[in-house]
């Protein structure tokens, strides 16, 4: 077999050609690097773990006036979008033959209008592992999904909720009659200001509306002030809270809550709330 013969010329030609194509590969690998680095730095994560003397949902107590722990992560990226995870005990006689817990996720999309205005539209799903209540046979479950718009400037935000779910917290009957009712559609209207008082303490004020769709003995008005705290990832927070809606009417009830015992608790009205909770 005939050797073949290499120049100087047609060497370094071949050694200059492949220090190029090791150049070009080693930018190209520093320059998805590069991307692999900015994608991971257009995301941040959040979240807090609290520890609250009650769960007031909208001014309605989930937890029967009780403590649990809550816990919260979520997820931003700097185009706008957002995902979360939110967990909280609850009580069982609120949400019956369920685990004592609430998980909802949620996701959705910020956007920076100008003039110091950010429009936010996101969709959550309020989910209660095993919690049902029978009627005629029929298993009713309490998740429920809602679309939200939001429209926020500097302290103060207004937001609106609508039940995209059959079912609005599992209300599924009129309690006077029987009569089998959809609730989607259930609004919720409201309007939040919280301004910074002095280097870490804001204070909280907060009214909202609840109307619900075909069973309007349930609608009610919630309203709430309170003082928050900041030190470093902490918050400690106090406030009170009034919710003006029908713990019963006509001898029927409506937003109370019982026990396996049978015993009733009114989970409206006037209530104080206070927690710590940890940010990281």
């Amino acid at each position: 077999m005939r050797k073949r013969k290499y120049s100087m010329t047609s060497l370094s030609t071949f050694v200059g050609a492949a220090l190029a194509g090791v150049f070009m590969l080693n930018a190209g690998a520093q320059a998805q690097q590069a991307e692999n680095q900015d994608t991971a730095a257009a995301w941040t994560t959040s979240g807090s773990v609290a520890l609250i003397s009650q769960y007031l949902f909208r001014g309605i107590s989930q937890t029967q006036g009780k403590p649990t722990v809550q816990a919260s992560v979520d997820f931003s990226h700097a185009s706008g979008w957002y995902a979360g995870l939110w967990g909280s005990g609850v009580s069982h006689a609120a949400y019956n033959n369920g685990s004592g817990s609430e998980i909802d996720l949620y996701g959705g999309y910020r956007q920076e209008l100008g003039g110091g205005y950010v429009a936010d539209l996101g969709i959550f799903s309020y989910w209660f592992p095993g919690a049902y209540y029978a009627v005629d046979g029929r298993r009713i479950k309490y998740d429920t999904q809602e679309l939200k718009l939001g429209l926020s400037k500097g302290s103060v935000s207004a937001a609106a909720s609508y039940a995209i779910s059959k079912r609005f917290a599992g209300l599924a009957f009129d309690p006077f009659t029987g009569r089998e009712a959809s609730t989607r559609g259930s609004t919720y209207l409201e309007l939040n200001w919280n301004p910074e008082l002095a280097p870490g303490w804001v204070l909280n004020l907060h009214a909202g509306r609840q109307d619900v769709h075909e069973l309007g003995d349930y609608s009610f008005t919630d309203l709430r002030l309170g003082l928050t705290r900041t030190i470093g990832p902490w918050q400690l927070s106090l406030s009170a809270s009034h919710h003006n809606g029908h713990a019963e009417k006509d001898g029927v009830p409506l937003w109370t809550f019982f026990d396996a015992d049978g015993r009733g608790r009114n989970v409206v009205g006037t209530q104080w709330l206070a927690s710590v909770s940890h940010s990281f």
